[in-house]
């Protein structure tokens, strides 16, 4: 991807207003964190990114809301916000959604699809697993680390981001690690998706939404 021109050409625009647009709802606020400074080396590009996506031709229902890292200091402290490019994704969803980095490659569609779910409030989880998520009564941190050419990634985000769909006290996290090797150092990302839960349980693949429960469960038990 380059920013010195459109990345979607008027096929992609088609595919991603007639696939994916068509089947919003609810209004959607994509709340982007950047940082004004030649160290974000990705940040103008997820800013184009946003800005092409949410483009008022393809949809009217999605608003992109800026604030910078190093200056709205309060707010980046009370949603949690860790590094920039770091965005936001606000519906009808109940827990914090966060993406940090990139969402291209194959994360691209799954970030696409996440949009759309908090718009309808469609929780893509079996019943029994639903159920346990809502019954959550302590705060969980979810974090999935993710490249931008894993073809198994996109999955493991998906359910982590249903868990935040359904209740307030989970907070679901995807990393692109491209720009953050401090992040994948500090938490010894040698493969991917690799899944954090509440700073205490790891492990590297993806794994089934009843798999994920059972760690949560271990994590706060």
């Amino acid at each position: 991807m380059s920013t010195g021109s459109r990345l979607l050409d008027e096929e992609n625009r088609r595919i991603l207003k007639e696939e994916y647009w068509s089947k919003l709802v609810r209004p959607v606020k994509l709340v982007y964190f950047t940082r004004d400074d030649p160290s974000c080396q990705y940040c103008d590009l997820v800013k184009q990114i946003l800005d092409e996506i949410t483009d008022k031709e393809l949809t009217d229902k999605i608003e992109v809301v800026q604030y910078d890292i190093d200056k709205d200091i309060d707010l980046r402290r009370k949603l949690g916000i860790l590094k920039a490019p770091a965005i936001i994704i606000q519906g009808i969803n109940k827990g914090l959604i966060k993406y940090y980095g990139v969402p291209a490659g194959t994360e691209f569609p799954a970030f696409l699809e996440t949009i759309v779910h908090v718009s309808t409030g469609e929780a893509h989880l079996p019943r029994e697993v639903g159920e346990e998520v809502e019954a959550l009564e302590e705060n969980v941190n979810i974090k999935v680390f993710v490249t931008t050419s894993c073809p198994y990634c996109p999955r493991m985000v998906h359910t982590a981001y249903m868990f935040a769909m359904l209740n307030r006290r989970v907070e679901a996290e995807a990393w692109e690690l491209s720009g953050f090797p401090d992040i994948a150092s500090q938490y010894g990302v040698y493969a991917v998706p690799k899944v954090v839960v509440n700073e205490k349980i790891e492990w590297e693949g993806s794994v089934t939404p009843e798999y994920l429960i059972r760690k949560v469960n271990e994590a706060i038990g």
